[in-house]
């Protein structure tokens, strides 16, 4: 009679072979390799033009003394959302027939589960390598050392905290810790590394995780206590996965499902709703302020109360989570006005993911198209309301990135400027970005977009409608490289950057304009290609 070990290795191997079956293996090795090649080549070619200079001896001082305690509020981050995933039953993903049918079976459940956790683990360990490499190599350009050894440290700082998240998440998961006790650990966590990047200490096992990533600049051989930390975590969660709760095992199995399936399909919207359930994320049953009813006679507003009546019953995790964003937005602006170019594009995705969370009332409609055919008005004019407590909503965020950035640089002449000539273009062309992601849904292969276009073109096509979006809430910071420019120069930067910012004003007009027209606009097109057609056929 074979082991259990062994049947649910075989089990395991013929559905491996059966997945396989039809994938040739030399083109698939080959696109790994091409996809390889080109990403990196990327990579080195856009971190080598973005102009930076390298750090005086001043700045280089800054760096080695407070970047580890930036590096580990980064990673503190990440073990506070696997804290959060293990709270609520993850971060395994496994897949329903090994939930109802190995789980279920006189198997060691720790057996069954351990497997999945280990590639989990390895799988996120390379994501970390990778992420870790790109910041290490973006570090060379700025900073003194040998670039191999810039990216060796940035590559295991990254997979020890990619794998020290994960494992931490197995270990809360396997022990059942719960919602509410792994939310409080979360907090103590990241409030632990904060409180070690404002007081300049070194207390949080994290910060000494941190230097780690500056061994080039000053060799620290306290990191490897943070390194042992981060290598056992994960053997413990290993060790007692086992305790994984089966039903929460059921529901992520389901909700993953349908989360790959959106993802495939590009349907953004889909996404944001299964996230959502993933976490167990809910609005509350009580707003957080109740709205005085419009007095008789007066401006009754339906649309902007009843948007706000939504944002209202926010749970306190999507608060934090705008919060968090508008921090990171802000922190990474700082770092861009110092020198290190590359993080506009961090402070424009961290926008653009608020966006998508402050656009709900918007939403909401477009998750119930039938609800939206019943009023009396078209959807354009009706989606172009509803942006406005969002438009709110984001200019808060902002507040809170602009807020950031001045306890950091303590310089209310720069940053008050700043964020005064971008508060009103920002706040609302980023909720209108993540409109547009909202508004177009999943790509298809028909419609009046693709009546243009050859069906070779379709691939650019997809990556347009993925792409277009995020980018412009980048475009939107653009101004703040001239207001760089002109400050390094010691040039007053207020005025031009007022004229740069007439450009995003614009954009941020188009983007609502496209709100408010485009279902006319697609709805003429549908028109005159059903005419087209009509004709065609008549004629033939």
């Amino acid at each position: 009679m074979e082991e259990p070990a062994d049947v649910l290795a075989d089990l395991r191997r013929a559905r491996r072979r059966h997945r396989t079956a039809d994938i040739d293996v030399f083109e698939a090795l080959y696109r790994s390799y091409l996809t390889a090649i080109v990403a990196g080549v990327a990579v080195l070619l856009l971190s080598g033009v973005t102009g930076d200079k390298r750090l005086d001896p001043a700045a280089i001082d800054r760096v080695r003394t407070h970047g580890p305690a930036v590096v580990g509020v980064v990673a503190a981050l990440a073990v506070a959302i696997g804290l959060r995933s293990g709270g609520r039953g993850g971060p395994l993903v496994i897949e329903a027939a090994d939930v109802r049918h190995v789980l279920l079976s006189p198997v060691d459940r720790s057996l069954a589960l351990r497997g999945p956790a280990v590639r989990q683990l390895r799988f996120s360990a390379f994501a970390g390598v990778v992420v870790g490499a790109v910041a290490g190599l973006l570090a060379l350009r700025r900073l003194p050392g040998t670039p191999g050894y810039w990216v060796a440290c940035g590559a295991l700082t990254g997979a020890l905290t990619a794998a020290l998240a994960i494992g931490v998440a197995v270990l809360t998961s396997g022990l059942r810790l719960g919602r509410a006790l792994a939310n409080l650990a979360s907090i103590l966590v990241l409030g632990w590394a904060v409180a070690d990047l404002l007081a300049d200490t070194t207390t949080s096992p994290f910060t000494l995780l941190g230097r780690l990533a500056v061994w080039p600049l000053h060799f620290d051989a306290l990191a490897l206590v943070a390194v042992a930390v981060a290598a056992v975590i994960p053997f413990l969660g290993l060790a007692v996965v086992g305790g994984t709760s089966l039903e929460a095992a059921e529901r992520r199995a389901s909700l993953a499902g349908q989360l790959r399936f959106a993802a495939t399909l590009q349907d953004i919207r889909t996404v944001i709703v299964l996230r959502r359930q993933l976490a167990q994320e809910r609005p509350r049953s009580r707003p957080w302020l109740r709205l005085r009813r419009p007095s008789p006679g007066g401006p009754r507003l339906p649309v902007w109360r009843r948007g706000w009546h939504g944002i209202l019953r926010w749970p306190l995790s999507r608060i934090a989570r705008l919060s968090i964003l508008g921090g990171i937005a802000g922190l990474s602006l700082v770092g861009f006005w110092r020198g290190t170019t590359p993080l506009v594009v961090v402070a424009g995705l961290a926008l653009y993911v608020a966006g998508l969370d402050a656009v709900e009332p918007l939403s909401q409609d477009v998750d119930h198209p039938d609800r939206l055919e019943s009023y009396p008005i078209d959807a354009g004019p009706l989606h172009l309301r509803q942006l406005a407590p969002s438009i709110v909503v984001t200019a808060g965020v902002c507040v809170v990135g602009a807020a950031v950035a001045l306890a950091v640089t303590r310089r209310a002449d720069l940053v008050l400027p700043t964020a005064g000539i971008l508060l009103l273009p920002v706040a609302v062309a980023v909720p209108g970005a993540a409109a547009m992601s909202v508004i177009k849904g999943p790509a298809t292969a028909a419609g009046s977009a693709n009546f243009f276009l050859p069906p070779e073109a379709a691939g650019m096509q997809t990556v347009f409608r993925t792409v277009w979006p995020p980018a412009l809430c980048v475009i939107t910071l653009l101004p703040l490289v001239t207001a760089r420019r002109l400050h390094l120069q010691h040039l007053p930067f207020a005025g031009p950057m007022v004229g740069s910012e007439t450009g995003v004003a614009l954009v941020a007009a188009l983007i609502m304009a496209w709100v408010r027209y485009q279902e006319q606009v697609h709805a003429a097109l549908e028109a005159g290609m059903q005419g087209a057609t009509t004709t065609g056929a008549t004629s033939g």
